[in-house]
């Protein structure tokens, strides 16, 4: 039983997916690690955990009490930080490429998802999975187009890099990482 109507809360999960998608289509035009889907799903996973903890805090029956949704609160924070860590496994950096960040990403998102299965929350979970298949199967389409506009190479949008020497244009681009 949601707190907030369904229509409320799927307007809220597809503006985090919107919004995020909004960021993350200019770090995908501007050739950074975390593009258009990262950051999508990273929007859709916050409002997850906000959404839960705000389920939790407006259940009035007696299982619920002002305790328990903040006990659920704190457990809901320790697993945000525990996927964290799990999914920073997931990324891996080669040379000049980062990879595994989406993977990284939606990790934390199916934490987010499955946190509302446990809170019996299966409409919002359900909302969250539609949100996220989105942002991996229809927005991967969209990369490729979109990596188009950008620079060619992320190298070229750091100041300075065209008229230095190598040397010079290797330290200017390391104090400009993200």
């Amino acid at each position: 039983m949601l707190t907030i109507t369904t229509l409320e809360t799927g307007f809220r999960i597809g503006a985090a997916l919107g919004l995020g998608a909004a960021v993350g289509f200019e770090r995908q035009i501007g050739k950074h690690p975390a593009g258009l889907r990262t950051m999508t799903l990273i929007s859709i996973g916050s409002a997850a955990f906000v959404l839960l903890v705000i389920e939790v805090g407006g259940k009035t029956n007696g299982l619920q009490s002002d305790a328990a949704a903040q006990a659920t609160s704190r457990v809901l924070q320790g697993l945000t930080t525990g996927i964290g860590f799990l999914g920073a496994g997931t990324i891996v950096r080669a040379d000049k490429n980062v990879h595994g960040l989406t993977t990284a990403a939606a990790v934390w998102c199916v934490a987010a998802i499955g946190a509302a299965c446990g809170l019996g929350e299966i409409g919002l979970a359900t909302m969250l999975t539609a949100a996220a298949l989105l942002t991996l199967v229809i927005m991967k389409l969209c990369e490729l187009p979109i990596r188009a506009l950008g620079p060619k190479t992320k190298d070229t949008d750091a100041p300075l890099a065209q008229n230095a020497s190598p040397a010079q244009s290797t330290a200017v681009n390391s104090k400009h990482s993200d």
